[in-house]
């Protein structure tokens, strides 16, 4: 059996998050990549949110990064999703399951929705099928115009 333990980044864990998100952008296929706006994002997230990493077998494999903020148009708060991976080799784990229903439970404990988005090119279908079962689908994105510097495929 797989052992898959779920847990709160640290300060510590900051260069093995960036090295995911690497790899996320080199699967996505979206735009260039500055590390230290990725950086950035990362400390945002685990000092005004938490980042959730989850480990198979001991190794970070998949991360959850999430941030409270306000919705654009609305005093209210909702938990966002900032980034999420979840490496090829533990895509046929429950660690995808294992973070969003932590992160529910942190956004049900703050009494606010949470708010996660599949934004991306590679396997759009299936991921969206993923992400229509942990709740309500809520439109489209669709990114349009001068896209041969953003979109690689």
């Amino acid at each position: 059996m797989t052992e898959l333990n779920l847990r709160n980044a640290t300060e510590r864990d900051e260069e093995v998050i960036l090295s995911l998100l690497m790899d996320m952008h080199k699967e996505s296929g979206l735009g260039s990549v500055n590390k230290d706006r990725v950086n950035k994002a990362i400390r945002h997230c685990r000092e005004l949110g938490c980042i959730l990493i989850a480990e198979v077998q001991g190794v970070p494999k998949a991360v959850l990064g999430l941030r409270p903020d306000r919705f654009w148009w609305s005093d209210d708060f909702g938990l966002f999703d900032q980034f999420t991976y979840v490496a090829p080799e533990a895509r046929k784990t429950r660690a995808i399951f294992k973070m969003v229903d932590a992160a529910r439970s942190m956004a049900k404990q703050a009494g606010i929705p949470l708010v996660i988005a599949n934004f991306g090119v590679v396997d759009t279908k299936a991921k969206s099928r993923l992400y229509k079962t942990f709740g309500k689908e809520l439109g489209v994105t669709v990114i349009t115009g001068e896209t041969s510097h953003f979109l690689w495929r």
